[in-house]
């Protein structure tokens, strides 16, 4: 059987617009809320619903702080920034149910 090339970028991350596929859930939820609420609370400017500007703001000022960010940050920095917040920014993390068993940690005593 003859080797075949193998492609060196398969398993880089997929970019759209600058922004990483991984991070498209930090845009498109924000963006449909802002695009949604003011359909549902009946908010119009004239002939326009608030919903539609509000909805395209959000998209492009979060589009543009993800291109700005990425170009700084590294690739995972948003989500690890979200889990050190959601930790409390501990240092050390609590021990878990398991590590406290002392039938775990305590020797046996010798005869």
């Amino acid at each position: 059987m003859r080797r075949r090339a193998t492609r060196p970028n398969v398993f880089r991350g997929l970019k759209r617009f600058g922004v990483y596929s991984t991070d498209w859930k930090f845009i498109l939820i924000p963006t449909a809320i802002a695009y949604l609420v003011p359909f549902v609370l009946g908010l119009w400017v004239g002939y326009v619903p608030l919903g539609f500007p509000a909805g395209l703001l959000v998209f492009l000022t979060l589009l543009g702080t993800f291109n700005y960010l990425r170009l700084s940050k590294p690739r995972y920095w948003l989500s690890q920034k979200f889990d050190a917040e959601i930790d409390r920014w501990a240092t050390i993390r609590p021990p878990l149910r398991s590590e406290i068993e002392p039938s775990l940690w305590t020797t046996p005593t010798r005869k």
